[in-house]
């Protein structure tokens, strides 16, 4: 398999609510097709739905979903490292179940892999009623014009999509994950690859070019607090990167060290 896409996950996938059906949509709707979906799972209270609709549908793109129970706060570092060392496909690329794909993405990626290369994409987030407008659609798929509808984030926002060859994971072995949260880890593992001597490649540099797009999603004052706390965190952790590698003792849920 070529591909693996990775999407850590924790009670924000759901498929009676219209921004999870429509990422899930995305990836059916790609125009490539040797890849698949590997989403992981932090210990959703839906996770066992998930599980069922992932193992009984026929789809065109596998889909496929791993459970690895956290605790709080939410891990995505660890998780995104649990889902590369479980993927099948000679490249990794990480994301975020609030994402969507315009069809040509996956295509578009492939193009521009090769072992020696870190490929990530600017993102451009929608506006609310950008996302009204396609979830309230009975459309199959959208056009460019309809989805290229929000803001485009400035290159250091990187956490929509990482991609790079299995073994280049290996060396800088995965997300740092002393990372809480979300927010700047992203930007570690951008920085850690480029100094590993991975050349980077850029997707969606204009409006006419994007093909990422973040999905509005609402939070309570608390959830923003919280999050703005670890961010803060994390912040100074990505002012102290001293080597292209992380987590020496074990990433992705499991102990190099003890391998035979």
């Amino acid at each position: 398999m070529k591909l693996t896409i990775v999407a850590s996950n924790r009670d924000r996938l759901n498929l009676e609510n219209p921004s999870g059906r429509l990422f899930l949509k995305s990836i059916q709707w790609q125009d490539y097709f040797d890849f698949e979906l590997l989403v992981v799972d932090g210990g959703s209270r839906n996770f066992d739905e998930l599980e069922k609709y992932f193992s009984s549908q026929p789809f065109l793109i596998p889909m496929r979903i791993i459970q690895h129970k956290i605790g709080e706060p939410f891990l995505r570092a660890l998780l995104n490292n649990i889902g590369i060392r479980n993927a099948n496909g000679v490249y990794i690329m990480t994301t975020d179940v609030d994402m969507v794909f315009a069809p040509p993405f996956v295509s578009t990626l492939v193009g521009l892999l090769a072992p020696d290369v870190i490929v990530e994409s600017r993102t451009m987030y929608w506006w609310d009623s950008t996302a009204k407008a396609l979830y309230e659609s009975d459309k199959n798929q959208y056009n460019m014009e309809e989805l290229r509808v929000g803001k485009i984030k400035k290159r250091t926002t990187a956490g929509g999509c990482q991609c790079m060859h299995k073994n280049s994971w290996s060396v800088i072995r995965g997300f740092d994950e002393s990372y809480v949260g979300w927010g700047s880890e992203d930007y570690d593992l951008y920085t850690r690859a480029c100094r590993s001597g991975l050349k980077p490649k850029w997707m969606g540099e204009d409006p006419d070019s994007i093909m990422l797009f973040h999905q509005p999603h609402a939070k309570s004052n608390e959830q923003i607090r919280k999050d703005l706390a670890y961010q803060e965190e994390n912040k100074k952790r990505l002012m102290n990167i001293r080597s292209f590698t992380a987590n020496p003792n074990g990433w992705g849920g499991i102990n190099d060290s003890q391998k035979a």
